[in-house]
């Protein structure tokens, strides 16, 4: 990746205010730690997350006769980051907002910094799980973890039982040597009945996600923060510091090219594991239908599925792993944040976090939206999961549930789109392909 003189202005600018919002951060927490501030005030919080969950979940407080100082305002989340951009340019912006963590390079600059003044380092690992890692900066953290939403594995268990396969698979291995036993095609090589939806990337939903997890199990990180040019960069055709993905490894394009080898021979019919392709539907719909053993999809989709499908006997099981010691799964991650906007941190702050930090409060969420906490204490008791075998793999998958800073969900969804049909199409060389879509990447971080 080339260093241009714009760039360099660009990353110079950039420095500086981070620099600014870091100082504003420690000066309005030091004063919120001090007591300071308009105890008249009423906070606004927009978010994400249903307001019928959030009010019943404050209920608690008001029957105790405690009012929370804020209103809260829901929002959908497709348009929600250009709802507070209008919003702030018109005077009229929250206090805070609740977002997911698709949105969070998009609000990286307009959050006030935490310092760690006021939640230390040693505390904010202490208390959340690692999923909340990313939200974790130079001096303190830009938000607080609430949720998160682990990618799961439903499966078909009349399909599978069928076939003689009592238990779902547990490693990528498995799941490739078990395809033949339920995928059906005609003699013209139409597929009636596919085993997995794996290979293509239109027709299958969640397909980042799929492919985050893999390549992340697998050591390859879709980017990662490059102190030399203090930025972020695309980690799929060079490992940080210029360094193999894992041991054994030659460099992260060819581990990279393992792993898109292994996605795309489910769509290639020149392969044993070939059970999918572009002409079938997308794969929630198939999986409703019983046309599909095995779909990837968020936890917070079971309840989805069992209403649009009651006839379906089906199951959720973990994410396939192939290495017991490095578990990774994709979570959407929901978190709270404080936007350097608000004349009012002093004030919100203390008012918001003794309701979102506290236990009961972030449990009665979890429970409504039937995802995991995203605090450790809760997740590792399992409260919430003891008497649903749904729930408790939903509150292990969290546990070694991660994501990546995207630059920009939509123009990365294009960029893997493109990766994999010129890989699957053989437009392009796998290796060609991989340094196209890393270079696009890098480009995402810079608005390009």
């Amino acid at each position: 990746m080339s260093i241009t003189k714009d760039l360099n202005v660009f990353q110079a600018a950039t420095m500086a205010i981070f620099l600014v919002i870091g100082a504003i951060g420690i000066v309005l927490f030091a004063t919120s730690k001090a007591g300071i501030g308009n105890n008249q005030y009423k906070g606004v919080v927009w978010g994400v997350l249903p307001k019928t969950t959030i009010d019943a979940a404050l209920d608690v407080y008001s029957a105790q006769g405690i009012d929370p100082n804020f209103t809260y305002v829901e929002y959908p989340e497709a348009g929600f980051g250009q709802a507070i951009l209008r919003a702030v340019a018109e005077g009229r912006g929250p206090d805070a907002i609740i977002f997911p963590d698709t949105m969070y390079y998009d609000q990286l600059g307009k959050l006030v910094t935490i310092p760690t003044q006021t939640i230390s380092a040693r505390e904010f690992a202490d208390t959340y799980i690692d999923a909340g890692n990313m939200f974790t900066v130079v001096g303190g953290i830009k938000a607080i973890p609430l949720l998160t939403d682990p990618m799961v594995m439903y499966y078909n268990k009349t399909m599978l039982t069928s076939a003689g396969l009592l238990y779902p698979p547990k490693t990528w291995s498995e799941l490739a040597g078990m395809t033949n036993k339920i995928t059906r095609k005609q003699d013209d090589g139409v597929i009636n009945r596919a085993f997995v939806a794996l290979g293509e990337y239109a027709n299958i939903l969640y397909a980042k996600e799929i492919l985050y997890t893999l390549l992340s199990q697998a050591g390859i990180q879709l980017s990662y923060y490059d102190p030399g040019i203090g930025y972020y960069i695309s980690g799929i055709a060079k490992a940080p510091n210029g360094g193999s993905a894992f041991a054994g490894a030659t460099d992260a394009t060819t581990v990279t090219e393992s792993v898109l080898t292994y996605y795309t021979d489910f769509a290639n019919p020149l392969k044993p594991t070939y059970t999918w392709n572009r002409a079938i539907a997308p794969s929630r719909d198939a999986f409703l239908a019983q046309n599909l053993a095995v779909y990837f999809g968020p936890a917070s989709e079971v309840e989805y599925i069992r209403s649009r499908n009651p006839n379906l006997n089906f199951a959720i099981a973990p994410m396939p792993q192939e290495n017991p010691n490095r578990k990774v799964v994709q979570g959407k991650t929901y978190a709270l944040g404080f936007l350097i906007t608000s004349q009012n941190v002093a004030t919100v702050y203390p008012e918001v976090t003794k309701y979102f930090t506290e236990n009961s409060m972030i449990q009665a969420l979890a429970d409504s939206l039937r995802i995991a906490p995203a605090k450790r204490a809760l997740v590792d008791s399992a409260a919430g999961a003891r008497d649903s075998v749904d729930l408790s793999i939903i509150y292990e998958s969290a546990k070694y549930a991660r994501n990546w800073i995207d630059p920009n969900p939509f123009g990365s969804n294009l960029v893997l789109e493109t990766l994999i049909e010129a890989i699957t199409s053989g437009k392009q060389t796998a290796g060609e392909a991989i340094q196209d879509a890393s270079d696009r990447i890098d480009s995402l971080y810079l608005g390009q």
